[in-house]
């Protein structure tokens, strides 16, 4: 049988077995076990919804290593072999899981210099600015081991340490800790006390916000980011600036996290428009340009199988 006629029953097949959402990549066969093999992947459609002007869009979500489809000599399908389509259709919803996380990453990532403006970045981040800021004021000095016994919460305390030391924010000696390499230089980006307290936010921000997710609780910061992302998840699909109203966002939130009352993702948007992290012109939301560029250059580095194509 040749490749012309594998491909055609691989197709056939992919089309009656697991729907019109999968397609194929060239059968290979397999000169060993005398089979033919091909990967299932999907062109996974998006669906982007602009409000001014209003009007809708497809862009697709390329994901591949979906399952594998095994025919014999004879090109009649292995049913038992191949892969079953709730597995393949399971793997989907892990791609847009992961995606979805992401985007979250991506837009930390690029606009950690604007949300570490708002109030929840402040109260999440307290405990390590407490530790940052005393350094400020008493540059040559050492925290002692005693001084820091005396912090409430044990446990975080010393999961804030564990991050700043490895951020080489602080450094550790045979007292105490003493300001790291790394501090002179965010001062250096500074005026101020309170520049200070942003620089260093947004540095944490930027660089650990994966490990803050999966070693402390930020229930108080999520809802800021996952707002956020509601804008720019479309808007990197897209890969071009969307007009968005509060309804859609509110709603695309719901939909994608879980229900919060208007009123609460009211002020939570309210705290991303003071920090420009995203901007407001009458009634619709946009993205801050500077930023929304950093996004699509990191979104270019995400691996292919994970990101929506124009």
């Amino acid at each position: 049988m040749t490749l012309v006629n594998a491909t055609e029953k691989v197709k056939e097949y992919a089309m009656c077995y697991y729907g019109n959402l999968f397609s194929t990549e060239e059968p290979v066969f397999d000169e060993k076990e005398r089979l033919w093999k091909a990967e299932l992947k999907s062109n996974y459609p998006r669906l982007i919804k602009n409000d001014e002007p209003q009007e809708r869009f497809i862009r697709v979500l390329p994901l591949k290593r979906l399952g594998t489809i095994f025919l014999d000599e004879n090109l009649h399908f292995i049913k038992n072999c191949s892969s079953k389509r709730e597995e393949s259709v399971s793997l989907i919803h892990s791609y847009l899981e992961m995606w979805r996380e992401q985007v979250e990453n991506i837009v930390v990532t690029a606009s950690s210099q604007q949300l570490a403006k708002t109030h929840p970045a402040r109260t999440f981040l307290h405990p390590a600015n407490m530790i940052l800021s005393y350094f400020r004021r008493e540059r040559n000095s050492v925290l002692t081991f005693e001084e820091l016994e005396k912090i409430r919460r044990p446990t975080k305390k010393e999961r804030w340490i564990a991050l700043l030391e490895n951020l080489e924010l602080i450094d550790k000696n045979e007292s105490g800790y003493v300001y790291g390499d790394k501090f002179p230089q965010l001062e250096r980006k500074a005026r101020n006390d309170d520049e200070f307290e942003i620089v260093s936010m947004a540095y944490i921000l930027e660089t650990s916000y994966p490990l803050l997710k999966e070693i402390f609780h930020i229930r108080q910061f999520e809802p800021l980011v996952h707002l956020d992302s509601c804008y720019y998840r479309p808007a990197l699909e897209a890969e071009e600036v969307l007009c968005q109203t509060s309804d859609s966002l509110f709603k695309r939130f719901v939909n994608e996290y879980s229900y919060r009352p208007d009123i609460e993702l009211g002020h939570v948007l309210h705290e991303l428009r003071n920090s420009e992290a995203l901007l407001c012109r009458g009634s619709y939301y946009y993205a801050n340009d500077k930023i929304f560029k950093k996004m699509l250059d990191l979104k270019n580095q995400v691996p292919i199988m994970a990101i929506p194509r124009a």
